[in-house]
């Protein structure tokens, strides 16, 4: 029961995070939250929740931070955060899902093949990797690559949010249907996300697939998946160049 009760308070207090991060200042105050936001809660010390201290003035601070991050079971089987790269100040971020394996071995994100297929992507429209940002909505390798879980999304989000608060892009591209619904807080399939630029706290929001689901196809397939892609970097490409005049 203990255990039980210790993971029901570390996924509120990313929750309670998260929608901070949002904007989100205050909750009702009913008696159900009061008694859960007890002295049994702040008794805990932020080592033991493995909690992020606020916002970091800078991305150095975070990433220390970030390193030494319990508040997911991830940190268990992680052999490295993988925090992102690239310019404190870039005018672009690339979000994906999460680490996969040369990821985690290697502690930078999009380095394997659907990273040198991102690397494509981005040369096809005249964007160096470089001048970007790129992270992922999980900061850990899930074991054997599966699908993130709600409560680690929860976790790590305001990791994330911290991340696009320091950087202050004007423009984010969503890698994916995890990346784009947890940004933008909604169910809907990435068919009816992509096309079209969507705001994030008065940033630019545009969604696309990610490498990785491009590349689990071959022929006709594949081709069609790159083209209605290439659709979407025509999008970014445009709007990014505005950025750079």
């Amino acid at each position: 029961m203990v255990r039980k009760i210790d993971n029901l308070i570390e996924e509120l207090d990313a929750w309670l995070r998260f929608h901070k991060q949002m904007g989100l200042d205050a909750l009702p105050a009913t008696p159900g939250i009061e008694a859960f936001l007890s002295d049994s809660h702040e008794s805990l010390n932020d080592a033991e929740k493995g909690k992020l201290t606020g916002i970091p003035d800078s991305l150095e601070a975070l990433l220390e931070e970030t390193k030494s991050c319990t508040r997911c079971r991830l940190y268990k089987s992680r052999h490295s955060v993988v925090f992102g790269e690239g310019p404190a100040d870039a005018k672009l971020m690339l979000i994906g899902e999460a680490p996969g394996k040369e990821e985690d071995l290697t502690g930078r994100p999009f380095v394997g093949a659907s990273g040198q297929l991102l690397t494509k992507m981005l040369k096809a429209i005249e964007i160096d990797r470089k001048e970007v940002f790129i992270t992922s909505i999980l900061k850990c390798r899930p074991p054997r690559n599966r699908a993130p879980k709600a409560d680690e999304i929860r976790s790590c989000m305001p990791i994330l949010m911290a991340q696009i608060k320091l950087i202050r892009p004007r423009l984010i591209l969503a890698l994916g249907t995890v990346a784009a619904q947890n940004l933008l807080q909604t169910n809907e399939g990435l068919k009816k996300l992509r096309g079209r630029f969507h705001s994030l706290d008065g940033i630019k929001l545009l969604v696309t697939y990610h490498p990785a689901y491009i590349l689990r196809f071959a022929g006709t397939k594949q081709k069609a998946l790159k083209l209605e892609a290439w659709n979407d970097l025509q999008l970014l490409q445009k709007e990014y160049s505005k950025l750079l005049d």
